[in-house]
């Protein structure tokens, strides 16, 4: 197994380009996710052909590889072979510019909160088997036991610390200094603080500043403001402090300013923040809960694939602290992960593909038993297509009915079947029968919808005749291109200026060929011209990389300079646009060459084959590329 995942570890990082091209790579409970310097350089379906590998996706300045239960085993393997881990250097910090607001929000809060749900679902489970095994359901323990509040303790622990922990973790993804981050937070649950702030009498810091009264135990967002400030805070102090003092000075001085800034400014802020998401969510749920449930269940893997699930993780943590339990987030993802499991069940029986087989009971049983249904969305469900379709319509039921019951988790875990004791309220009731009913409509319909819905082209299946058509049309143009192919094809290099080897590109990760054949180009004019008539596949955002297909299948990458990814476009003008046509000949991209020179970036331009050994190889002739023969 070791050897196995030490195989797909290095497969993966020759395709991301190369420990030379990642600047940080960190994982979540599915996912491998790289912070790259060049994101144009990966290929999605070379990725995607690893095998090991579900799926790709990239979301929050991150290139995600969803790998599914072994990621943490990769991960290690990832970590000791290119010696880089999660701590992010100056350039991923340069990737956080390039994002919207909305977008490094939610990368923020998922590098927070994605560290400790290890901690909180530990946490939570023995807090609902204290319920069920405590003096409220089996009288096993009393709760006055030393047995009972030692577990009890273990179970609230991570909740009331949740600021220490969410500063810890915010400031690893911040990259700054966690024992000051610690420091601070940990002020905010100090018990003579919260006795004080829990008093009637009004509390002055210094005789003059007014400190809001509140309790921040569990709470989570003061402590991730807390550390965004001490991140500034140390780069100033840090650049102002002379060097003999820094040992001593430095910190004194960084948590004598972020400390009271947190306790009179921040900390109330972020428990209004906090009270604010609650009660937006709580208004949505309020208006109708079976209609916001049906929504939210229905659309919840698309939520996921897009990390819009973070903004929904604190006003979670927020309800189960008080009052304790949660409507939204974790009845939605019971109805969704259940129904991702049937669906994957129901394509699994339905197809004859060996692999397929192969790799849906195993997503499925891992979506099932943990909830973890990355593998079941990007290997099977989504690749599909129909089983998605039945998942979500099964979801969106299911969320319906946990609407009209209302149906509410009372501990933070993955939702699942070995999880569904987190349903099980402590003052008794029906919660726990509505939660296996709802379990068990979500997996029924899922499966049925998915098992009619899913065609077998192998077999016949429902497949209708267009797609049959559609089918057999691109099985034509695949032979037509492969015949052209045979013979020896010239493309003319679509960048005018001197043309020099691979090897000499100041790049390995062109240089060793590792995404593809062809040569490089130190450019006399600023101009990128169309080589062959075909589609524009992938013009990246940054505008310095062109992706092109041929009429014939000749997959291009057009890389203008090296490291031209940090410009932002500045220096560029495109005149096509994704999934465009175009002919030969026509003007694709314009670049100012000086501009880019004076930036400090090199001027060699890979223009690579990337798929140049579908088709026998490429050779280098004058000005032209000259593919098989």
């Amino acid at each position: 197994m070791a050897d196995k995942n030490r195989e797909l570890a290095e497969a993966v990082i020759a395709a991301v380009g190369g420990s030379a091209n990642i600047t940080s790579v960190a994982h979540c409970m599915t996912r491998l996710r790289f912070v790259l310097k060049d994101k144009s350089i990966p290929k999605k379906e070379e990725v995607e052909k690893i095998k090991g590998v579900m799926g790709t996706n990239i979301a929050g300045g991150q290139y995600q590889v969803i790998i599914g239960n072994s990621v943490g085993s990769v991960y290690k393997e990832v970590v000791a072979a290119t010696g880089i881990s999660d701590t992010p250097g100056a350039e991923d910090a340069g990737e956080k510019k390039k994002v919207n607001p909305l977008t490094a929000a939610l990368e923020f809060i998922s590098g927070c909160m994605a560290p400790l749900f290890p901690a909180i679902i530990a946490g939570g489970l023995i807090k609902v088997l204290l319920v069920i095994f405590g003096p409220t359901l089996l009288g096993v323990m009393s709760d006055t036991s030393d047995t009972y509040i030692l577990m009890n303790a273990l179970g609230d622990a991570p909740f009331y610390f949740l600021p220490v922990i969410v500063a810890y973790t915010a400031s690893r993804k911040l990259n700054c200094n966690s024992y000051l981050a610690v420091m601070v937070a940990s002020v905010l649950i100090y018990p003579d603080v919260i006795t004080l702030l829990g008093g009637e009498t009004a509390t002055y810091l210094f005789g003059v500043i007014p400190v809001t009264h509140g309790s921040y135990s569990s709470s989570i967002i003061p402590a991730m403001l807390s550390t965004i400030l001490l991140k500034y805070v140390e780069i100033l102090v840090d650049r102002y402090t002379p060097d003999w003092s820094k040992n001593f000075l430095k910190p004194l001085i960084i948590v004598v300013i972020t400390a009271p800034i947190t306790l009179c400014l921040l900390a109330p802020l972020g428990i209004m923040v906090g009270n604010g998401l609650q009660f937006v969510i709580n208004s949505v749920y309020g208006f109708a809960p079976w209609l916001a449930m049906l929504i939210f269940a229905g659309l919840m893997p698309f939520i996921v694939m897009t990390g819009m699930h973070w903004a929904f993780v604190p006003a979670c943590l927020i309800s189960l602290a008080d009052p304790g339990y949660e409507m939204m987030l974790i009845p939605a993802m019971l109805c969704s992960n259940t129904a991702q499991a049937g669906a994957t069940f129901g394509a699994a029986f339905k197809t004859k593909d060996k692999d397929m087989k192969q790799m849906a009971f195993p997503a499925g049983i891992s979506a099932l038993l943990a909830g973890v249904t990355e593998p079941a969305m990007y290997g099977v469900t989504l690749k599909l297509k129909k089983p998605m379709i039945a998942a979500c319509i099964a979801g969106g039921i299911s969320g319906f009915v946990s609407g009209l019951v209302q149906l509410k988790g009372f501990a933070f875990a993955t939702p699942c079947l070995t999880a569904l004791v987190q349903f099980i309220s402590p003052d008794g009731g029906n919660n726990f029968v509505y939660a296996v009913a709802i379990f068990a409509l979500s997996l029924i319909l899922s499966f049925v919808l998915a098992f009619i819905m899913t065609k077998d082209e192998k077999t016949g299946g429902t497949a209708d005749t267009e797609d049959n058509r559609a089918a057999m049309s691109a099985a034509a143009s695949a032979d037509s291109a492969a015949n052209v192919l045979t013979g020896k094809l010239e493309i003319p290099c679509p960048v005018k200026g001197e043309i020099i080897p691979l090897s000499e590109v100041r790049d390995n990760t062109f240089a060793s060929g590792i995404l593809g054949e062809g040569c490089a180009v130190i450019p006399s004019e600023g101009k990128v011209f169309a080589p062959f008539d075909g589609v524009c596949e992938n013009i990246f955002d940054t505008l310095h990389a062109l992706g092109l297909k041929s009429d014939q299948g000749v997959e291009m990458l057009i890389h203008v300079g090296l490291e031209t990814v940090t410009l932002n476009g500045a220096p560029f003008k495109a005149h096509i646009g994704n999934g465009e046509r175009f002919r030969k000949g026509e003007l694709l991209l314009e670049f100012d060459i000086e501009a880019i020179q004076k930036a400090g970036c090199e001027i060699q331009t890979p223009v690579l084959i990337t798929n140049a050994e579908d088709l026998g190889g490429v050779t280098v002739e004058d000005d032209r590329l000259v593919i098989g023969g």
